[in-house]
């Protein structure tokens, strides 16, 4: 079933693609499809989180964001076509949704355990400021990536992405004493989150 979703959502506008054909597609009765989804939507909603759960693993940990950013624009980018039109969609039930949130609490968990690691001493307020800023930053470049006619590379989008972060990290962690100079990523980036 979710590969015919995925097959059909790339090859037809997604508010002309119904259960039926869904399951047409797939070889499968039509009233199975309601002993595992709601609706339509809640198929891409299990697509992604299914997908996106696999390929970043490792992405509440502070350690391995460089690895979790690099595993997340991969899957996108290798998914191109599907979320180009997946974040096309406009609608109540729209799976931006499911991605924004996911993005959110992925930004949030980083950044909690960066703050324990570090003890920073930044209030609750400023931590769900920096969370909600971040996750919103993060999801317009994703969309911007996916849509644009002509993206960046994946390898130097990646790149701006974790300078971007970088510069954002340093300058907490500078202005909280908890580092005396700049700390690029790299070699966080060079730690295999299996180790």
């Amino acid at each position: 079933m979710t590969q015919a979703t995925k097959t059909l959502v790339v090859t037809q506008p997604f508010d002309q693609i119904s259960v039926t054909a869904i399951m047409a597609t797939a070889h499968l009765r039509r009233q199975s499809f309601y002993d595992y989804f709601h609706d339509k939507y809640d198929v891409l909603d299990w697509i992604y989180t299914t997908e996106i759960n696999e390929a970043v693993k490792y992405c509440n940990s502070y350690r391995y964001w460089p690895q979790t950013l690099l595993k997340m624009m991969t899957y996108f980018q290798d998914n191109r076509a599907f979320y180009r039109k997946v974040i096309a969609i406009d609608e109540q039930n729209a799976p931006e949704k499911v991605i924004a949130n996911h993005i959110s609490n992925m930004v949030g968990n980083i950044f909690n355990d960066l703050s324990k690691k570090e003890q920073l001493p930044v209030t609750t307020d400023y931590c769900s400021f920096l969370q909600s800023l971040l996750s919103r930053t993060l999801l317009s470049e994703l969309k911007r990536f996916l849509t644009a006619a002509d993206p960046l590379p994946l390898s130097q989008e990646v790149a701006h992405l974790r300078y971007f972060l970088d510069d954002g990290i340093n300058g907490l962690l500078l202005r909280t004493n908890r580092i005396k100079a700049y700390q690029p990523s790299e070699k966080l980036a060079k730690q295999s989150p299996n180790t």
